[in-house]
């Protein structure tokens, strides 16, 4: 056997020392806050139970008490009563910090809600996008290059079409140039197109496919690779078969220019590719159709610096196209105009991309921005509130900038160990980048349309309308995470915090299944785009399959789309619904549920164990503050009382009668505090001689008498509000139901069975100790 010896902890080394400081600190901690259990002084020197000494804290001044460490949340130390000191200072600590990000909340979502009307945008954009530009050759249907010939000459046609409204003395039967609709055409119609150069074929075509025919010239036979961002593009416009040099000033079309100089963006992600903004360009000012309406005679502004020494060139668009301006190695035709209505004081910016594939097919990709570049301004008052709103989300951004670059300067690795000082990182840094990009934007606004002498570059319209929509995007970003951290002011209560705490002990196990999923997936979607992706849209990219395979997860799955391979399609349908749904989702539900029982079991033992959040001080802080102010006002009343007692002899005759009691009564309002019905009962009860009038040694019996009743307020006072705040603690533990008392009755009922079971070991090795010593000696081990 092992014999076990049991050594007090003050006796072990450095035992003592540490319980020394242990019940230093405790010392230190009661005189600070006066909320540890036992007994405390009071104000006045008077000893009061804890619950007590807690109340009358309150009363303090604020100043008195020590400040409470910031933490990342809003809680209270549940192990130990809590002073109403504490409880009000830390509930001052949660408002403040809550009001003012609601002000920096509330500050961005109205600077957004008053610089966005979706409704009259939306319809805006609508008019062009299907009233406008349509066809046959428009949107889906265009998949050919001469339907993409179709597409440009009826958009063309209509985009530079002339209103039918005029401003010129209401002639309704003359046309205002550069208007369609109400709608001012602002700068040219730009069409530009992206080309590759030519590279060698595959030995396999041109020795096995290309059998006939000189050896020579099939080695010269060249082919057009898809557009890869980082290859070359062709700068010297050469004609498939044409080796003649083109004269570039009578046909500038075929000119090249950097994007620098056309004042375009870098790159434009399209369907395919991501291009870039140089490229052979046209700017189309002004359309007619020719008498037999079938053809366009377009204005063509002057390319270069000098334009105004240069002419405007017309040419129609059939001569556009025979001039093979478009072939093989095109790539890419962007079809960019932009439309200003100064009803609503908003640019509508459209760019189409129409992709040339090299498989042959031709692809469009559209993009409609709706944009308010003016949004702050100060020529009304609804442009002034905007400014402001959004001056107050730029400050408070620098506010919690500083804030937080403290916190990270002092503790580094605390501060990202916490989850919701990454969310605050995260958005403090996003905030940062949006004010630095709206100043940007703001900057370029001023730079177009400042001192305009002529018409806006269309470049320079595309690159406005591409920040201020990625300006939205990441408006649209920041906000949904600023709403996410609202989430971290439920730390004040048990059940609001339920969610959050929920994920929380769920996210580990979370992570490896979304790793998991996503492995599975990768998986899944490289099969369906081998085995679907040459039929069906849906599957014809690995990420585009990935996106398609988890709708389908959700139930969002066209079944006749699987069916692309009749057999296999269906399969693999329903492999991959059984692994994301019946496996992999009920897993992740199931592991959600686990840990919603165990911060619930939490919850119930917490409350059980009677620890108290901030909502369950100031839950019980109500009724004990309404009960401390009613006992206050009457304590009040009776110190009145014996300072007007020192007064009540109104002659200075050294004799108190009933008149001077009775005035004495109704200024003070004593009746009901000394329980008489008037002064006439009051004097009979002190005037032990008869006399009619109280002397001096009865005056001061009364005097005694009210001391007596302030003294019984302040015991009734302390009695009260222990009896209020153990009222209220018993009422958080009462909560429970009776399969909770059940369950907590039986794990007592544990824990005595191992007190028990430890008791016995005790007693058989106090005589095993008992029988060595008689022994003569002492054995440790056996």
């Amino acid at each position: 056997g092992v014999c076990w010896i049991l050594i007090p902890p003050s006796k072990m080394p450095g035992g003592g020392g540490a319980m020394m400081a242990k019940k230093k600190q405790q010392k230190k901690a009661q005189e600070l806050e006066g909320s540890l259990p036992g007994v405390g002084t009071g104000m006045g020197g008077r000893k009061v139970a804890p619950a007590a000494q807690e109340d009358e804290s309150m009363l303090e001044d604020l100043s008195r008490a020590p400040k409470a460490e910031k933490s990342d949340s809003f809680k209270l130390d549940g192990s130990k009563p809590q002073s109403m000191l504490h409880v009000k200072r830390e509930f001052k600590r949660f408002l403040s910090e809550f009001a003012l990000y609601s002000i920096w909340l509330l500050s961005f979502a109205l600077t957004i809600l008053m610089t966005r009307d979706n409704t009259m945008t939306f319809q805006f954009a609508n008019l062009f996008r299907k009233n406008i530009i349509t066809g046959n050759g428009w949107d889906t249907d265009l998949t050919t290059v001469d339907q993409f010939w179709d597409f440009l000459l009826e958009a063309t046609g209509a985009v530079l079409a002339n209103d039918i409204f005029t401003r010129a003395f209401d002639d309704f039967f003359a046309a205002e140039p550069s208007f369609l609709y109400g709608n001012k055409r602002v700068g040219s119609l730009r069409i530009r197109q992206v080309r590759v150069p030519p590279s060698k074929c595959s030995t396999f075509y041109t020795s096995q496919l290309l059998a006939e025919g000189d050896e020579q010239v099939k080695k010269n036979i060249q082919c057009y690779p898809e557009f890869d961002t980082g290859a070359k593009l062709e700068k010297t416009f050469k004609k498939e078969g044409d080796f003649q040099i083109i004269d570039t000033e009578a046909q500038p079309w075929f000119k090249y220019w950097e994007s620098k100089e056309l004042n375009e963006m870098p790159f434009f992600s399209a369907t395919f590719a991501s291009y870039p903004g140089s490229g052979f360009y046209i700017d189309v000012n002004e359309a007619w159709w020719t008498a037999d309406g079938t053809d366009l005679l377009l204005e063509i502004v002057p390319m270069g610096d000098d334009l105004v020494k240069k002419p405007m060139m017309n040419i129609t668009l059939s001569q556009l196209k025979n001039s093979n301006w478009i072939d093989l190695k095109t790539r890419a035709v962007f079809f960019d105009f932009s439309f200003y209505n100064p009803n609503m004081n908003i640019f509508l910016v459209v760019r189409i991309v129409v992709e040339f594939l090299p498989s042959g097919i031709v692809s469009s990709y559209s993009t409609f921005r709706t944009v308010d570049p003016f949004r702050y301004g100060f020529s009304s008052s609804g442009e002034l509130i905007v400014v402001a709103l959004f001056a107050t989300f730029a400050v408070l951004a620098m506010y919690y900038a500083t804030r937080e670059a403290k916190l990270i300067y002092r503790n580094a690795s605390k501060y990202f160990s916490s989850f919701w000082s990454l969310v605050t990182f995260t958005i403090v840094v996003c905030t940062l980048a949006l004010v630095g990009l709206t100043g940007y934007t703001i900057y370029v606004t001023r730079n177009i349309f400042d001192n305009l002498s002529a018409s806006p570059d269309q470049g320079a319209l595309q690159s406005l309308g591409f920040l201020l929509d990625q300006e939205k995007n990441f408006s649209g970003i920041i906000i949904v995470i600023m709403v996410i951290r609202v989430y971290k002011f439920c730390t004040v209560s048990r059940s609001l915090s339920t969610l959050t705490r929920t994920l929380g002990k769920s996210a580990k196990f979370l992570a490896v299944l979304v790793i998991l999923f996503l492995v599975a997936s990768f998986g899944f979607a490289l099969s369906s785009t081998l085995i679907l992706g040459q039929d069906n849209y849906n599957f014809y990219s690995t990420s585009w399959a990935m996106f398609t395979l988890l709708r389908a997860g959700f139930g969002d799955f066209d079944y006749t789309e699987w069916l692309s391979h009749r057999f296999l399609g269906p399969f693999l349908l329903l492999c991959w619904l059984f692994f994301a749904n019946a496996f992999l989702l009920n897993i992740v539900v199931a592991v959600i549920c686990e840990a919603f029982v165990e911060v619930t079991e939490e919850n119930k033992e917490a409350d059980a164990a009677g620890h108290m959040t901030l909502v369950d001080a100031l839950w019980d802080l109500g009724p004990v503050r309404r009960l401390l102010q009613m006992q206050k006002k009457k304590r009040d009343k009776i110190v009145k009382l014996e300072k007007t007692l020192e007064e009540v002899d109104v002659d200075g005759d050294g004799m108190t009668d009933v008149k001077e009691l009775e005035g004495w009564l109704h200024e003070t309002d004593a009746i009901d505090l000394l329980g008489v019905k008037d002064a006439s009962e009051l004097m009979a009860k002190f005037d032990l001689d008869g006399g009619g009038a109280l002397d001096p040694e009865e005056v001061q019996k009364l005097k005694d008498y009210v001391r007596e009743k302030r003294n019984e307020v302040d015991q009734e006072m302390n009695g009260a509000l222990e009896e209020q705040m153990d009222k209220s603690r018993a009422v958080r533990r009462a909560t429970m139901s009776g399969a909770d008392s059940s369950a907590l009755n039986q794990r007592m009922a544990k824990v005595e069975q191992t007190v028990i079971g430890i008791s016995d070991q005790l007693a058989d090795l106090k005589s095993m100790v008992q029988a060595l010593a008689a022994g003569g000696g002492v054995a440790l081990g056996g």
